[in-house]
């Protein structure tokens, strides 16, 4: 039995308010850790939400994302409540809930119509600023599948990614990340390095594509 558990850190629990079944015959269900370094647990009722779930932690200027997100209010003597399938919370302060159905589950227009008396209470009482469907065409696969390699880097390593922000600091106009983990001298830590500056947005592709060695990019700010 394995029993060395010096240095494991374990993920932070899922904040969900709702736990989603455990197996699902019609569904998939799934967990999936995000965030930085040890990161956070988060579950899925749906393989539509778990593509959701990386596209949406990837979307510049979050700051924090939550799932299965209970939102309660009273219509007349009826008390009503719904769960978002995300929550997204931005630094500017916008807050933006995700509802995730695929599109044939929108073709009787029953889903829509009570989706539109959901938002309309959630707007009205402040729980958001904004209410977003998702459906299986709103899923760009060159962002999912650049949003899966970025979430895999989460853990940390300080001294190649001092390294690499050095690197990039000194970086003017664009260049490769085969050439950018190069200069690092580190190899494939110095590339896993540079995915994370690319995942907090320090570092941007210059074409819309899927992340490879190839890929150029440049500066999307000044890094200190």
């Amino acid at each position: 039995m394995y029993t060395n558990t010096a240095g494991i850190r374990l993920p932070a629990a899922s904040q969900a308010d709702r736990s989603i079944a455990k197996a699902s015959k019609g569904h998939c269900t799934a967990h999936v850790i995000l965030g930085s370094d040890n990161g956070r647990r988060f579950q899925a009722e749906s393989h539509l939400e778990l593509r959701t779930l990386f596209v949406v932690n990837d979307l510049p200027g979050v700051a924090q994302i939550k799932e299965q997100v209970l939102f309660e209010w009273c219509e007349g003597a009826s008390h009503k409540k719904h769960y978002f399938d995300i929550i997204a919370v931005f630094v500017d302060g916008r807050k933006i809930a995700f509802t995730v159905k695929p599109e044939v589950r929108l073709l009787s227009g029953k889903f829509l119509a009570e989706m539109q008396d959901v938002t309309r209470h959630a707007l009205d009482a402040g729980f958001c600023d904004e209410v977003r469907l998702v459906t299986e065409r709103d899923i760009d696969p060159i962002s999912e599948n650049n949003a899966r390699q970025l979430a895999a880097v989460r853990e940390l390593d300080s001294e190649a990614d001092r390294i690499a922000l050095k690197t990039v600091s000194e970086l003017s106009g664009a260049l490769s990340l085969r050439d950018l983990t190069v200069r690092t001298g580190l190899n494939e830590k110095g590339y896993r390095a540079l995915l994370r500056l690319v995942r907090d947005h320090h570092l941007r592709p210059v074409n819309h594509e899927i992340i490879n060695p190839k890929t150029l990019v440049n500066k999307m700010e000044v890094v200190q």
